[in-house]
């Protein structure tokens, strides 16, 4: 390998770890169920989400959905772990935003979500929330197998990307 792809290379990794980094850093509150539950056949079905202990004062739990108090720009991590043995019709997730689109959006054949992520669907998204915008993020769960279906676990973990938006300019 030559000295100059070596430097870029090195400055590469530098960057990648760098970001990184910065998303551990990153403040994010995770809203889960506290433990699993049954999805009727062909029923769209609310998640019922709890809040944790600690979290951040951005982002509240009111009725099932997330409500972001604070305007920002954040990123969802959509979670949903299927019964991995039921491997029969189409599972279905997505985070509905009242009155538009969902941030997130997924049917896949259950036998193939087995197979590739042992029944786990994972999703992320990102986008500006809060008062005067889209302002509560909601889980919910469908599948059109003939019988109820467990979801073993299911959650929505908010990351702040830069709250309060507009971000503040920083004097130096």
């Amino acid at each position: 390998m030559s000295a100059s792809s070596q430097r870029k290379k090195a400055s590469r990794d530098a960057r990648e770890l760098k970001a990184q980094t910065a998303i551990a850093d990153t403040p994010s509150t995770r809203f889960e169920t506290q433990g699993p539950f049954v999805v009727g056949e062909r029923r769209l079905t609310r998640v019922p989400l709890t809040e944790p202990d600690e979290g951040s004062s951005a982002v509240a739990l009111g009725d099932d959905a997330i409500e972001f108090l604070t305007a920002g720009w954040y990123e969802v991590l959509l979670e949903v772990h299927w019964d991995e043995e039921e491997t029969e019709g189409t599972r279905f997730a997505h985070t509905k935003i009242p009155g538009q689109q969902p941030l997130h959006s997924e049917a896949i054949a259950a036998a193939v979500l087995a197979q590739i992520s042992e029944g786990r669907q994972l999703l992320r998204g990102n986008g500006l929330f809060g008062p005067g915008g889209p302002s509560c993020i909601a889980l919910e769960v469908w599948h059109d197998s003939d019988y109820p279906i467990a979801v073993r676990f299911a959650s929505l973990t908010v990351r702040e990307l830069s709250v309060p938006w507009p971000p503040v300019p920083r004097i130096l």
